[in-house]
């Protein structure tokens, strides 16, 4: 089994992480490469920007699907050479499953390569037109039929993808996100403050409402993470950090940090089938900072997440209940440490890194 040569596909980050020893990390972004890396043959690929003749078919095809088909960012001799000599190829999201796509199917003529792919949001968009619904379907027949296993980290759009695709559901696999505990490490219990943490930049992020949200309590500071907030006031309540994880602008310590001086981390989101807000609110609730987030259709694990037990839910975005909620908690300190309490001990029974690990081989080597 050993002897098993893996290829990783990721956007971006992870070599100028792995590069930089001096400084920690946490390692839930990676999806296994540490530990496969450690036991296996595993080689790292990142998307690097190639124009080539071929680069307005792919925008063609990215405009006619609505799917992230950016083969400019892969689709080179370096990498095809590397597939060449891949066993298993493990694609991060769908974004680089869509992109090394045309160099999978060539590879595959000739050369067994199992593909194994992260799913986040690809399933349940309900297209405009039927033309970009047509091609939409057919890549995605494609991906299925090209793929060994597409593994997803939201219990939502699983039941919905296994509903749907009821012949390939032998090739679906259900594994929920897990944060690096090690990394993640709690805070000491302090009393409540008026600090509210907002991180992300994901599409169904609610940002226009999170504006909103601020303009209204503006007895208490936001700290807000995103590349993507709409800021169309001055607030002085309001702290902007304009980043991102894959620019590494902010370090995981700086971003842990931020997560110990806060309350509460708010993730309001648009529902959606995306399993949007995992990452950050595992990672919040780790540390020992209960998370209110809107409960939508692609909520990740409802059946270990309760509300007022170790997460906060709303049901929708409505800002006279959000804000109400917000006041109530942040003077409710014994109810924020019984949610926190809760929260952590669920973290440490279920969203062990080790043991997601583990169950990642487990799908992948068999």
């Amino acid at each position: 089994m050993e002897n098993k040569k893996i290829t990783y596909v990721f956007i971006s980050g992870r070599k100028k992480r792995l590069l930089n020893n001096q400084e920690k990390f946490a390692k839930e972004f990676f999806y296994g490469f540490d530990y496969f890396n450690n036991n296996y043959d595993t080689k790292l690929i990142e998307f690097k920007d190639n124009s080539s003749i071929f680069t307005p078919l792919y925008k063609l095809l990215n405009k006619l699907s609505d799917l992230p088909i950016y083969g400019n960012l892969l689709v080179n001799k370096e990498n095809y050479k590397l597939l060449k000599n891949t066993d298993e190829l493990i694609l991060t999201n769908q974004k680089t499953a869509f992109t090394i796509l045309p160099l999978l199917l060539i590879v595959k003529i000739r050369k067994k390569v199992n593909a194994h792919v992260f799913i986040m949001g690809l399933f349940g968009k309900q297209m405009k037109y039927k033309i970009k619904s047509f091609f939409r379907n057919i890549f995605i027949y494609i991906l299925i039929l090209s793929s060994k296993k597409l593994i997803f980290l939201g219990k939502g759009e699983f039941d919905f993808a296994t509903n749907k695709y009821k012949n390939f559901k032998h090739k679906f696999e259900l594994l929920p996100f897990s944060v690096d505990l090690e990394f993640w490490k709690p805070k000491k219990v302090t009393a409540p403050t008026s600090e509210i943490l907002f991180i992300g930049n994901d599409g169904m992020r609610d940002y226009e409402f999170l504006d909103r949200l601020t303009n209204k309590l503006t007895e208490y500071n936001f700290k807000i993470v995103s590349t993507k907030v709409v800021n169309n006031s001055v607030n002085k309540n309001v702290e902007y950090f304009n980043g991102s994880w894959d620019s590494s602008k902010y370090s995981d310590t700086f971003i842990h940090d931020l997560y110990k001086s806060a309350s509460l981390t708010i993730l309001p989101i648009k529902n959606t089938l995306q399993p949007s807000g995992q990452s950050v609110a595992l990672q919040s609730i780790a540390c020992g900072t209960p998370v209110l987030i809107t409960k939508t259709d692609g909520f990740w694990d409802p059946e270990v997440f309760k509300d007022e037990e170790n997460i906060f839910f709303m049901d929708s975005n409505n800002l006279t209940d959000w804000s109400q909620r917000i006041v109530e908690l942040l003077n409710s300190p014994d109810k924020l440490l019984k949610v926190a309490s809760n929260g952590i001990e669920t973290m440490k029974k279920n969203y062990d890194l080790d043991v997601f690990h583990k169950k990642v081989e487990r799908l992948i080597i068999n």
